[in-house]
């Protein structure tokens, strides 16, 4: 991406302190555990600073303390006006980083919306995200 060689040190050192990875800087990658890969790789997809990011189960393979980290760096990224687009199975992702949520099923998009608006067509008021997917792809209505 024709990063700065400059730039590129200070914001890796920044990133793998960001991610917990600096003290593992000097070792090969494949000795890092499969958790350590995911927080490398969206530090790397952040290097050049995007506008906007595609991410696909950001979360696989993380423990708790890690998930809540990349969480925290999403939102933060999101605050800051990049556009970030999850794909995720984890209902409670979606939920926690999402202001808008499309909700496929079989390659077919259903619904789109925030969270309140996803509720109000599935006449779901109080139900979780996975709740809403389910009574959206059950009433053909929707489709």
């Amino acid at each position: 991406y024709r990063v700065d060689p400059g730039v590129f040190s200070r914001r890796a050192v920044e990133l793998l302190d960001q991610f917990a990875l600096r003290q593992w800087k000097d070792e090969i990658i494949e000795a890092y555990s499969h958790g350590m890969k995911q927080r490398l790789i969206i530090a790397a997809a952040l290097l050049h600073d995007p506008r906007v990011m595609v991410i696909d189960e950001p979360m696989v393979g993380l423990d708790p303390e890690a998930v809540h980290m990349v969480k925290d760096i999403l939102k933060d990224l999101a605050a800051r006006q990049t556009t970030i687009f999850v794909s995720t199975h984890t209902f409670s992702i979606a939920e926690d980083l999402c202001h808008r949520i499309g909700l496929i099923h079989q390659g077919t998009l259903l619904a789109e919306g925030s969270l309140k608006e996803l509720k109000q067509i599935a006449r779901r008021g109080e139900a979780r995200l996975e709740e809403v997917f389910l009574t959206i792809i059950k009433e053909d209505t929707f489709l």
